[in-house]
């Protein structure tokens, strides 16, 4: 073991009566001065507290329950017996009581829940209780606290010039409604200014802005604190435990906010317990299992002591960023089962703040003793080992402050709290105001930013024991002994054995009805309405790990941020499809990303030498092997078998689809892997240097020049055996996964531009399955010109299509026709880049739409907008306006793809929609003048380009017709007052020149 080099200086802390050595680390080229002030933080609020505003020792709660395994799945068996503790009543102590298991083991297919706080889960014997997780999902296997972060009072303004590192009084604008004993959240701003002071916003490279800089507000700084004190007449709070980065104006302005509901969970314990993941025995890399043993967040005074994790591929323990005052001690984690890589192996992973990690062990992890992104301090890892160390320990995502390590080593690795741009995307400074204290590695490396430093001591004196014994004195220090699980702990006279039997009926679920999609005259009908509206375009590159800026790369179904879950990260599904419905957005569009590792947004070529992939992970079709070396430095795939997690999301989200009234396209491929960049086919896994199978694919890639790669005519040979069986079996897994839901359409994949025979084999093995299944599934075209007339032109192939996406090809404003050709080996935006998505006229538009819609009325009509909004293509038939471009590949996670005309024909023409129809002959000058009505002429609506007026060519129906003006431009509506007669040649003057929409119906009717 290598401790660091040392620069010795003679330093004074009240603290140690011993003196010291300051070492600081030689690192690259920044530096920390040879000798800097360690951090005015009071390391010792770290730990179980109980409440009572000091450390305590923790308890022995008594067991109210206990339970056997049954052999078979418990999962319903340990959640109901854990429920019937979180409801019974609190006891003075604080706690209800402890579930204590019984020797043996328990199978969970699911997860635990403990939702209520007084809760302890403990087991018998000495570590004589087994959890098992069994199954495929990843998940954690425990999970503790509230289900939703606190929700906060009014914030007040912070108005100290500064708060230094350590502070705990705070002078506010006002203190009204503040007293002694509220939780409140602190909250310290990231400004532009702070970024820029730290240089995070200049560095250079490929697409910086989007990988390496920090924007304003990613990287806030929230801690959990309790008042203690209140002067109302300075203004000024106390608050319990300190501050681990300072408050300065300069940097904005910190606020402060009483939490006002959704407080955390309070007392909470898991004890006594070994947890163990089910995996694939032939595959020790495997990873679709459980990826952590247990999750805390939104808790405060929780504990985890005497556990041993195993096979896990993330965390033993992982500590959520609203977690506070925890304690984890004496647990193991021991034989993982992962890749090694980026975001596996961190055996103890501390993200909140007020944690101690004490007397802990790992084995073969990547990052053991982990300080994660933001964590607000202060947190502490004291005397932890890590053995046979895969990577460093440390702080690894952006400015955790206040972290102490001390008396930890790491063998066979670094101990790191360091500037890193390498181990994940923009982790920049990663570690403020931080000690390692006494430590161990292969090497220690501390380097910390300007004005919060990161030091490094060697000592005969501990600090987190000297700064408890100060704070609570000699006496109390005395009685505070963090003791392990007693062997059985102790139970209530009154505790009853929870049975089976005991388990309540499952509350009657309120059955939604299916709201299954039909084509109805090509339009898209749901229940008795059209759809009509935006899209919501997936992700498929690029993303963030910070949940504040995470959504700005889009919604992704299958995008994975390992422990984190919420808009843009980790999609919690039901809360996306829900958001996709109520905006108004009834069509998503699904697909695979470009890569799974965010490194390669750099657009390189160039082989990973190591695992430390960056998330966010966009999940593929394919599963990995576990052999060999991928380029992305994970293991190889295999593409004759599929990734688990990626399918169960989509069934998911396609389940919930059927219930929503959503439209769901999913595509197979991403024709964007096959051209263009070389760096679009490096990490592919279907290219033979990232995968275990045989597929005849060229290696090396067949490089152009300037790094061009065109391999889509090669790929997409179903002449080729070999390829011809692989991509059967994945068309039809994921007809399998599936093909059993109402509302999603199959496509190749958007932006097909390959050739027209493997778009036949598609369609014929799609035909295979149908038949074979006895179910029919919808198919959308979303290719070039040619080879969607070569598919529509044969009957049997033209009968599988519901959809014909017309989005790459398009009249120009000279009438001429843009239609670059499938097949080509290019993708089109290479064929024409001048014409690619250039705009045309409303009135070219209209003539495209109308004549697909003429020649194949029962088929949906999608085209791209060119410029001229919407109005064209819903007059001319079609049944879908593309606004945004999905090419794009990320975006569109806060903005909606909205027009006003979407709520004019959802309140107006839902219900009427698919009944009309595109009628020539009504209005003069029908190049600028359209019609649609349904067959009475009940239900009419008029579109009119520039002009003051329309003419009727034809008469209308007697009828007591109501008007409806609508600007399109605008989306306002007003009624219309329409001419007593309605005959040839009466002319309607419209309320100015530009284009409106008038909408007629018979009078009863509702406008």
């Amino acid at each position: 073991m290598k401790k660091a080099w040392q620069m010795p200086a003679v330093l004074a802390f009240c603290l140690l009566p011993l003196s010291v050595h300051l070492t600081l680390h030689k690192v690259q080229a920044q530096t920390t001065p040879a000798v800097a002030a360690l951090p005015a933080i009071d390391f010792s609020h770290a730990g179980y507290e109980g409440g009572e505003g000091g450390g305590v020792q923790i308890p022995d709660v008594p067991a109210v329950l206990t339970v056997k395994p049954t052999g078979s799945d418990d999962t319903r068996l340990l959640q109901a017996a854990l429920d019937h503790i979180a409801n019974l009543p609190m006891q003075e102590n604080g706690y209800r009581g402890a579930l204590q298991l019984a020797e043996g083991k328990f199978l969970v297919g699911g997860q635990l829940r403990l939702t209520a706080g007084g809760v302890v889960l403990r087991g018998s014997g000495e570590r004589k209780t087994t959890i098992v997780a069994t199954g495929k999902n990843r998940r954690s296997l425990i999970e503790a606290g509230n289900n939703q972060a606190p929700k906060l009072d009014t914030a007040i303004k912070v108005t100290d010039d500064v708060v230094p590192v350590g502070g705990h009084t705070l002078s506010l604008e006002n203190v009204e409604g503040l007293k002694v004993g509220d939780q409140i959240v602190i909250t310290r701003p990231s400004t532009k200014e702070w970024i820029s002071d730290l240089g995070m916003d200049t560095l250079k490279g490929v697409f910086p802005d989007l990988r390496f800089h920090w924007t304003p507000g990613s990287r806030n700084l929230m801690w959990d604190r309790t008042i203690t004190a209140v002067n109302a007449a300075a203004k000024k709070i106390t608050i319990d435990a300190p501050l681990t980065t300072a408050l300065a104006h300069k940097y904005g302005v910190g606020t402060v906010a009483k939490v006002a509901a959704e407080a955390p969970l309070l007392h909470i314990g898991l004890e006594n317990l070994v947890l163990e993941s089910d995996f694939d025995r032939n595959n020790n890399k495997d990873e679709e299992h459980a990826w952590f043993a247990i999750a805390l967040d939104n808790v405060q005074d929780a504990w985890v002591r005497s556990v041993t994790a195993r096979h896990f591929v993330s965390s033993s323990v992982r500590v959520g960023p609203r977690a506070r005052r925890v304690t984890v001690v004496d647990c193991q984690n021991e034989q993982p089962i992962s890749e090694i890589g980026g975001y596996r192996r961190h055996s103890f992973l501390v993200e909140g703040q007020q944690v101690l990690v004490q007397n802990c062990t790992a084995d073969s992890g990547v990052n053991d003793f982990a300080i994660g992104f933001t964590a607000a301090g202060p947190n502490v890892f004291l005397n932890c080992t890590a053995t046979n160390a895969l990577g460093a320990s440390g702080s690894y995502e952006s400015w955790a402050s206040g972290v102490l390590y001390e008396n930890v080593q790491v063998e066979g690795a670094d101990l790191r709290l360091t500037y890193d741009l390498d181990r994940v995307q923009a982790g920049g400074w990663t570690a403020a105001n931080s000690v390692i204290w006494n430590c161990e590695a292969k090497e220690i490396v501390a380097i910390g930013p300007p004005q919060a430093p990161v030091v490094i001591i060697t000592s005969s004196a501990p600090l987190y024991r000297n700064q408890l014994q100060k704070r609570l004195g000699k006496q109390a220090f005395a009685e505070i002994i963090i003791q392990s699980a007693k062997d059985a702990g102790t139970v209530a006279a009154t505790a009853q054995e929870f049975v089976p039997k005991d388990i309540p009926p499952a509350p009657p679920v309120a059955s939604k009805k299916k709201l299954a999609l039909q084509l109805i005259n090509g339009r898209f009908v749901i229940g008795d309405k059209a759809l009509w509206g935006g899209a919501v375009n997936d992700a498929w590159w690029l993303g963030q790990t910070s949940p504040n800026n995470a959504l700005d790369a889009g919604r992704s179904i299958v995008r994975f941020v390992p422990g984190r879950v919420g808009p843009g990260l980790t999609e919690n599904l039901p809360a996306l499809a829900a958001s996709v419905a109520a905006q108004g957005t009834p069509f998503y569009q699904s697909g695979p990303a470009i890569w799974y590792d965010r490194r390669r947004d750099d657009h390189s070529i160039i082989e990973r030498p190591d695992g430390n992939v960056w998330a966010a992970f966009y999940e593929l079709p394919w599963a990995r092997s576990g052999k060999g070396k991928a380029w992305d430095g994970l293991s190889k795939y295999d593409v004759s078998t599929y990734n688990s997690w990626y399918f169960e999301r989509m069934q998911e989200f396609a389940r919930l689809c059927d219930k929503q009234g959503i439209v769901l396209y999913h595509h197979l491929y991403n024709n964007h892997n096959l051209l263009e960049t070389a760096s679009h086919w490096i990490d592919f896994p279907w290219r033979p240097a990232n995968n275990i199978n045989n597929t005849d694919l060229p290696e090396p890639p067949p490089l152009e020049p300037r790094d061009r790669v065109h391999v889509a005519n090669q790929f997409y040979d179903a002449s080729n055996p070999k390829l011809r069986a692989l991509h059967k079996a994945y068309i039809s897994h994921v007809l399998d996964e599936l093909g059993k839901y109402d509302n999603i359409i199959f496509g190749l994949s958007f932006q097909y531009s390959g050739p027209v025979a493997f778009q036949k084999f598609f369609q014929q093995t799609v035909a295979e399955w149908e038949q074979k299944n006895n179910r029919k599934v919808k198919l959308v075209l979303d290719t070039s010109k040619n080879v969607t007339d070569a598919i529509l032109s044969d009957p049997e192939l033209a009968k599988q299509v519901a959809v014909i996406d017309m989005r790459y090809w398009h009249y120009l404003p000279d009438g001429s026709l843009w239609a670059p050709e499938g097949g080509r080996n290019l993708a089109f935006r290479e064929m024409h880049p001048k014409e690619f998505g250039d705009p045309t006229t409303p009135e070219q538009v209209y003539r495209q739409v109308r004549e697909y819609h003429n020649k194949y009325p029962d088929k949906a009509i999608v085209a791209w907008h060119s410029g001229a909004g919407p109005i064209p293509t819903l007059m001319a038939g079609g049944a879908q306006v593309l606004m945004r471009n999905p090419t794009a590949g990320h975006g569109q996670g806060r903005t909606v793809d909205s027009h006003p005309l979407d709520k004019f024909v959802q309140q107006h023409l839902a219900d009427k929609l698919m009944y009309m129809q595109p009628q020539d002959g009504i209005l003069a000058n029908a190049e600028k003048n359209w019609v649609l009505a349904d067959e009475a002429q009940n239900t009419i609506l008029l579109s009119s380009l520039p002009g003051q007026e329309m003419t009727l060519s034809q008469k209308l129906p007697k009828k007591n017709f109501t008007g409806l003006w609508f600007n399109p431009e605008t989306g306002n509506t007003h009624s219309a007052e329409l001419p007593k007669s309605l005959k040839k040649g009466t002319t309607i003057q419209k309320p100015t020149a530009e284009h409106w929409l008038l909408l007629i119906k018979k009078q009863e009717e509702q406008l």
